[in-house]
């Protein structure tokens, strides 16, 4: 299974209308979660890279293979196994691109914040 196959079998809440500009879901990723094996042995955390998946499935159903570019990127608290991670995006369309602004947070509050540009669906 892929790394993003293994993000969208996290999802436990998907956005009701992927239409909106403005969409939430949630993920919970458990200890045998594929991006946690060597990431850091003893003390897991979650990559960034699965928190931007999870962004980009929040966008579209088809995530990631939509992603064209990441733009800045700040990841201030660690997703530990087990963590609820809600994942909010704000889209607008701008030419021929799809302008994301994403934030993830968990119970103890936000642990990321970053730009993506995907291809419009």
């Amino acid at each position: 299974m892929s790394l993003f196959s293994a993000v969208r079998a996290c999802m436990t809440s998907a956005p009701k209308d992927y239409s909106d500009p403005v969409r939430e879901a949630e993920f919970v990723f458990p200890t045998d979660f594929a991006g946690f094996d060597g990431h850091f042995p003893g003390d897991p955390m979650l990559p960034g890279i699965a928190q931007i998946m999870a962004a980009a499935l929040t966008v579209s159903p088809s995530g990631s293979k939509d992603l064209r570019r990441i733009g800045r990127s700040k990841f201030m608290s660690m997703v530990r196994p087990g963590d609820r991670v809600r994942v909010r995006v704000e889209c607008r369309e701008s030419g021929t691109d799809l302008k994301v602004s994403a934030q993830c947070e968990t119970d103890n509050g936000v642990c990321a914040q970053f730009k993506l540009v995907m291809k419009p669906s």
